[in-house]
This record gives C-alpha cells, sequence and structure tokens, in this order.
C-alpha cells in the first residue's frame, strides 16, 4: 500500500523564484520597489546565482522589470497591459470550456462546488490570503482538467500576474465585496451544468471585462498617486467584506 507521495525536486532557483513571486503577489513588493540581489541574498541565505536566475525567471513571466546598472524593479502594469492579460485569460478560459465542458463529471462539477464553498468560508473569515488561492484554485481545476500541455502552460505565465493586480485592485477598493467572485464562480458553473458553451464563454468574458475595469481603475490610482495626485480609498485598513447572499 502507498502511504507517501513521491517528492517533487525543486531546484534553489525555483524556491528563490517562488519566495519573490509570492511577496509580489501578496503585495509585500509593491509595483516599482526595487530588488536588491544582496538584500535576497542575505534574507534568504542562498548564494547570488540563484537569485540571478530565479529574477530572470520572474521577468520572463512578466512580474519584474530589468533596467541596465539600475539593477531589478517589480512591474508596474498600465492599463493596456490589463486589457492584454485579461483579454488573454478570456481566451484561455474560453478554450478550456471548449475542450472540458462535455467531458466534466458530476464528480467534478460537485468539486468546483465544493471549492466555491471554500471560498465563501474564506470570505466569511476575512482571510484575504486563502481566498486569493481559493480563487484561482476554481480556474486552475477547469484548465488543468483539459489536460492540454501547451494552455496549461500559457495560464501558469498569466495566472500570476492577474494575481498581483487583484492585489493592487484590493488596495484601491478597500471595501471591495468578495462576494461578487463567488456570484461570478456560480455563473461560470451552472453553465458548465447546462453544457452551454455560449453561456460558458458569455460568463468567462462578462466577468473578465469587469475586472479588467476594476484593475484599469486600480492602475490608474497608483500613477496619480506616484505623481501626487488623489487620496486612495483604501487609505484606511481593509474593511470586512460586505455580507452579501449568495447566487
Amino acid at each position: 500500500m502507498e502511504v507517501f507521495s513521491k517528492i517533487r525536486p525543486i531546484s534553489l532557483r525555483e524556491q528563490v523564484a517562488e519566495e519573490i513571486r509570492t511577496a509580489i503577489i501578496e503585495g509585500r513588493l509593491k509595483p516599482n520597489d526595487h530588488i536588491p540581489e544582496i538584500a535576497l541574498t542575505d534574507q534568504l541565505g542562498v548564494s547570488r546565482t540563484p537569485v540571478r536566475e530565479a529574477l530572470i525567471l520572474l521577468e520572463r513571466e512578466a512580474l519584474v522589470v530589468s533596467l541596465p546598472n539600475r539593477g531589478c524593479f517589480v512591474r508596474a502594469f498600465n492599463e493596456q497591459d490589463v486589457g492584454n492579460i485579461f483579454s488573454m485569460r478570456t481566451t484561455l478560459e474560453n478554450f478550456a470550456a471548449e475542450l472540458s465542458i462535455d467531458k466534466l463529471t458530476n464528480v467534478d462539477l460537485d468539486r468546483l462546488q465544493s471549492l466555491i464553498e471554500v471560498q465563501h468560508s474564506y470570505v466569511e473569515k476575512n482571510d484575504f490570503k486563502l481566498l486569493r488561492s481559493a480563487d484561482m484554485a476554481f480556474h486552475q481545476y477547469l484548465v488543468s482538467y483539459t489536460n492540454h500541455p501547451m494552455l496549461m502552460r500559457s495560464w501558469q505565465e498569466i495566472v500570476a500576474q492577474v494575481a498581483a493586480l487583484l492585489y493592487v485592485r484590493a488596495e484601491y477598493m478597500g471595501n471591495y465585496d468578495e462576494y461578487l467572485a463567488i456570484k461570478d464562480h456560480q455563473a461560470i458553473l451552472d453553465a458548465y451544468r447546462s453544457r452551454e458553451l455560449e453561456c460558458v464563454k458569455y460568463e468567462n468574458r462578462r466577468i473578465n471585462e469587469r475586472v479588467a475595469e476594476e484593475c484599469k481603475a486600480a492602475v490608474r490610482h497608483v500613477v496619480n498617486r506616484q505623481l501626487g495626485g488623489e487620496t486612495s480609498p483604501a487609505s484606511s485598513p481593509r474593511q470586512p467584506a460586505r455580507s452579501r447572499s449568495r447566487a
């Protein structure tokens, strides 16, 4: 009887990249922040080689930018970036639907429903870190189900950018109604249950377009703040998510 699963070997470069990636996604490293190699080597207890390799990897993921003679900085998204990211996300999620809508079993659909319930529990607990993970897990399930290597790789390339943008949105919209995501996921799942491909595509497009507009407003605010513009509506501590009955 097998009791343990096999350990997946992770290179030092990947471990360092994951630490930096998580810091960006969780907002501990903010847009335009400098990422000094020496500080990273000291804090992570590694040599400069895996740090440099990790930064190159994160630059490929479009989370970091490297400037000659200045070093690496956290990427600051602009409105065009946001539009590009979410339009690509829509395309990938709709392609995933084309591949899987007739193959998902009732067990799969029930699993997706349970992910929505988990997400709801995190909203109730105001655990926004785990909430983001549960949010992405819902979409990851649908994409991974296709077992399409190129689709999954393309999804992985933008998912961290999406997560980073959602943090920027959360900072800007301090009272954002987190129950909206639950309602969105329920609408997507209901469309999958109906086996109506066009309904799934409509929901994916509608939701991504709305979230893109929210994120565009957030990145506009970041630019204005850097230029000494308006005060952030999120300048006060984040308030608990507004209660709303689920769809």
